[in-house]
């Protein structure tokens, strides 16, 4: 469940045993989405292993969505990885002993690789490779282990080729079963729009000290 009401009525909370992004600008509230899912979840007993690679988690916002959902914090591990290379890693070791029921978190899953590429394409190959692969591991761990996986993806502009779309969206989508879009409307509002093979679904949310809400 991701504690939004209207969300979990409509779709039955976030799928379980699925690779799923969420998608948005800077401050759209995908962390806050994301951080808690995991709250709620390590309620019922589930284990989240979060990757902090940008290393942006704001531990009093976390803090906050901890204490309002009332989550056990024993249950939620922060790695915060320096390089990319670094985060494969923590991916892989995360994914070869993940079981169900267990959350797979990902936050700001392409920044180490924007961070380290050279922006030369025949240079950069291998960063977009390793992206590649990082996707592969989450897939194979929902479909093999029935592990739930969650990769926070910032977004970017193509000038003249419509709105944004998001980073390295042709590999890492490839792998994902669902896209949830988080769009800022108005001060403290947000869009959630969910895309899935066979779904399409919008619901207008409110954030609050405790995370998100029903607008």
């Amino acid at each position: 469940m991701t504690g939004i009401r209207g969300f979990d009525e409509a779709v039955g909370g976030l799928e379980t045993g699925r690779f799923h992004l969420v998608v948005g600008e800077e401050k759209s509230g995908r962390t806050s989405f994301a951080l808690q899912v995991a709250a709620i979840a390590s309620r019922r007993g589930v284990e989240t292993f979060w990757l902090d690679c940008g290393g942006r988690l704001h531990y009093a916002r976390l803090s906050s969505i901890v204490k309002h959902w009332g989550a056990d914090l024993h249950r939620i591990r922060i790695a915060v990885p320096e390089t990319f290379a670094e985060q494969l890693r923590l991916l892989v070791w995360a994914c070869d002993f993940a079981r169900a029921p267990k959350l797979i978190v990902v936050d700001d899953f392409t920044y180490l690789n924007r961070v380290e590429a050279f922006g030369d394409p025949a240079r950069d190959k291998r960063f977009y490779k390793g992206l590649a692969f990082q996707s592969a591991l989450l897939k194979e761990a929902t479909r093999t282990h029935r592990v739930t996986s969650i990769a926070i993806v910032d977004v970017h502009e193509r000038p003249g080729l419509g709105g944004p779309e998001p980073t390295a969206n042709s590999v890492i989508s490839y792998y994902s079963d669902s896209m949830i879009w988080m769009q800022t409307i108005g001060p403290g509002r947000k869009l959630l729009k969910l895309r899935s093979h066979d779904l399409a679904r919008e619901f207008y949310v409110s954030v609050f000290e405790g995370g998100l809400t029903d607008a």
